[in-house]
């Protein structure tokens, strides 16, 4: 029950209130349950979780024969009958009269820790301790190439990123597709196309990426340094407003928000989200910026400038983080505002 699918044509987002998208996942559930049971005896059920919400697209292609009108993309539990249960995210494909046509899982890399980071060069020092481990200790990956500086004529890009006929092409949120030349350092980009696309020609995947004009004929666009690549993410639809930071983890599940004046912690179990106001970023050096809650010391939020890769999806990030609540640690990936200046 595990398929792939190039999710384009033209995803537009539902308008769909949370209600209907709770009910959406629920019947989506249920059938996947059902589905799954039978396939495989050693699993016992299939939950989904109350956070994050579902999130429901239109959409305009075929699952062999069966048109399909929208994919409902949700965060839940596989439990097994003799060993742990496991998070992941399902996805359920729905025809026109919003009944599920397919369910599966999407793929967890094995090989990753949660999340696996890696300084900006050789000297960097590894991420704070933790005070409670919720989450999985990160794995070092085997070394990477330092990070060159960029020059003066480096500019920030976000779009999308695919491979046809053996040529990178990058489609920029805002343009029209151009070439793209891999100069990341040891071809980090490229690879982690490969990886998340599991080598699939034309399936996009959303970047982050540092670049510069290519001379010569032809000359598209030269990517220097990759600051976040995805395949399952709203990409250039996603909307920061007015937060600067948006992080997550899992192990339990949770969610950090941070605006120019709070920010708020929501953990999946909780009767409700921790928000507090905080005094402004804090810089230390070599140990990233953080944000302190002006009424709880306790309630803390640390920021690193280290690669980071979700132990779920596989998604890549350019940031660290760990937040410090209630006595608990959790460590977890995010995604700085890119309409702002970088920290």
């Amino acid at each position: 029950m595990r398929f792939a699918f190039l999710l384009a044509p033209l995803l537009v987002l539902s308008a769909l209130p949370a209600e209907a998208q709770t009910y959406l996942a629920q019947q989506c559930v249920l059938f996947g349950d059902a589905q799954y049971r039978r396939l495989d005896g050693s699993i016992e059920r299939i939950a989904a979780l109350e956070f994050p919400p579902p999130t429901i697209e239109k959409i305009d292609m075929k699952a062999g024969p069966q048109p399909v009108a929208s994919v409902l993309t949700l965060r839940g539990r596989l439990t097994y009958r003799k060993r742990g249960p496991l998070e992941t995210q399902f996805v359920c494909l729905l025809d026109a009269t919003d009944k599920p046509l397919f369910f599966y899982a999407l793929p967890v890399p094995a090989t990753r820790g949660a999340p696996t980071p890696f300084g900006r060069g050789p000297g960097a020092a590894p991420p704070p301790s933790a005070t409670t481990a919720l989450a999985p200790q990160p794995v070092q990956r085997p070394p990477e190439p330092p990070r060159q500086p960029l020059p003066a004529t480096a500019i920030r890009l976000r779009g999308l990123v695919r491979e046809l006929g053996g040529k990178l092409q990058f489609s920029p949120c805002d343009g029209a597709p151009m070439a793209l030349e891999d100069r990341t350092p040891g071809q980090e980009l490229g690879r982690a196309l490969r990886e998340l696309t599991a080598g699939q020609e034309g399936r996009p995947m959303f970047v982050e990426l540092y670049g510069g004009r290519e001379t010569g004929p032809g000359g598209g666009i030269g990517a220097l340094e990759l600051r976040r690549a995805a395949v399952e993410t709203a990409g250039c639809r996603e909307r920061f407003d007015q937060r600067e930071w948006i992080a997550s983890g899992s192990e339990p599940s949770w969610r950090l928000e941070v605006t120019g004046r709070d920010m708020m912690l929501n953990v999946a179990g909780s009767p409700a989200p921790q928000r507090g106001a905080h005094g402004g970023l804090s810089r230390s050096p070599g140990a990233g910026v953080s944000y302190t809650a002006t009424d709880d010391a306790g309630f803390v939020a640390l920021f690193e400038e280290r690669r980071c890769v979700d132990p779920l999806s596989g998604s890549l990030f350019a940031y660290t983080v760990e937040v410090r609540s209630e006595g608990r640690s959790y460590a977890g990936c995010a995604a700085h505002n890119p309409a702002m200046p970088a920290p």
